[in-house]
């Protein structure tokens, strides 16, 4: 399994290795994150967004002329996330079908309790199901969507509590492989990291389990520990090259909610690079977020190859 191809927050950005991401002295947002919604049906304890509105959420006009902006710049793959859980949102079919006729691959991130109302969907690339110590998954559920779309990847992504419950996370793993998704991340509660036991204890922990009752195949778990970060950086060009989209406006990236230590769970005004109607501007303008505010960031890795990126050096072809 290689790590890098389902996650990006503090790895090498070999993704951008391979293919264009310049034109023009410009960065193209090539990978855009959008918030539909932000209603859930669940309340986690550990939910970076909490204090948010739950009333809000973007209209479907607003996201086709979204996807209609982006597109035109370059756009090729798009992840519905939240905020508030995705297949609340109404048109969810509409708008993942909308974002294939612009040829944009679509990844879904949902807590799974809803996916029967999930169709059929070309360009339904990966889904990756929420779960945590907290909740036993909606294994039902997911075995309907995984009947709907077969050609899709699916993926488990877990959130590792100061308690974790080894019952729920080896449940996960043995679901996803006996169902074959391509990897089971686990992930530290970000709100709670100096509580979480390290990725080592519960690699340990979950090997000590195989050992005494029944065997846990971990070869497809990323230990995502996230105690790695960095401060944030004046020019964040991932901004520009993946940015978030939501009903309250423009965000730098998908970790705008505790990049700041103590603030409200919400995605801030501080934290906003402008309105979804002036997303246009921001792309073509270059208006790139300033990460400088930011005391914990996973992207320093692509901000720093964004920038060399931007600035061409002389002799390019003596590799």
């Amino acid at each position: 399994m290689n790590k890098e191809s389902y996650t990006a927050a503090s790895n090498f950005p070999s993704k951008l290795l391979h293919q264009e991401i310049i034109k023009d002295g410009k960065i193209i947002p090539k990978h855009i994150q959008l918030i539909p919604t932000n209603a859930c049906n669940l309340s986690c304890s550990f939910c970076s967004c909490s204090d948010r509105d739950k009333k809000k959420k973007l209209s479907l006009e607003q996201i086709t002329e979204v996807l209609d902006i982006c597109e035109e710049r370059g756009t090729k793959a798009m992840t519905i996330t939240g905020g508030g859980e995705p297949l609340l949102y109404k048109e969810i079919n509409e708008v993942i079908q909308y974002a294939n006729e612009k040829r944009i691959q679509v990844g879904l991130v949902t807590n799974g309790i809803l996916l029967e109302k999930l169709g059929f969907h070309d360009n339904l690339t990966w889904c990756r199901i929420s779960s945590s110590d907290d909740r036993i998954p909606s294994y039902e559920s997911i075995i309907s969507a995984l009947n709907t779309n077969p050609q899709t990847d699916f993926a488990f992504s877990h959130v590792v509590t100061a308690k974790p419950n080894y019952n729920i996370i080896t449940g996960v793993i043995n679901f996803a492989n006996k169902f074959k998704f391509t990897h089971v991340r686990l992930v530290s509660d970000l709100l709670n990291l100096e509580n979480v036991p390290s990725m080592n204890e519960i690699k340990k922990s979950i090997y000590e389990i195989s050992d005494h009752l029944s065997k846990v195949d971990d070869s497809k778990v990323i230990y995502q520990g996230r105690k790695d970060s960095t401060k944030g950086t004046k020019d964040c060009y991932i901004s520009l090259l993946k940015p978030l989209i939501a009903p309250e406006g423009v965000f730098g990236c998908c970790g705008i909610q505790y990049a700041i230590h103590g603030q409200k769970r919400d995605l801030i005004n501080r934290m906003k690079m402008g309105d979804v109607k002036d997303l246009a501007d921001i792309l073509d303008e270059q208006k790139h977020f300033d990460g400088s505010i930011c005391n914990v960031c996973y992207y320093s890795q692509y901000n720093d190859a964004l920038s060399k990126l931007k600035n061409k050096p002389k002799h390019i072809n003596f590799v």
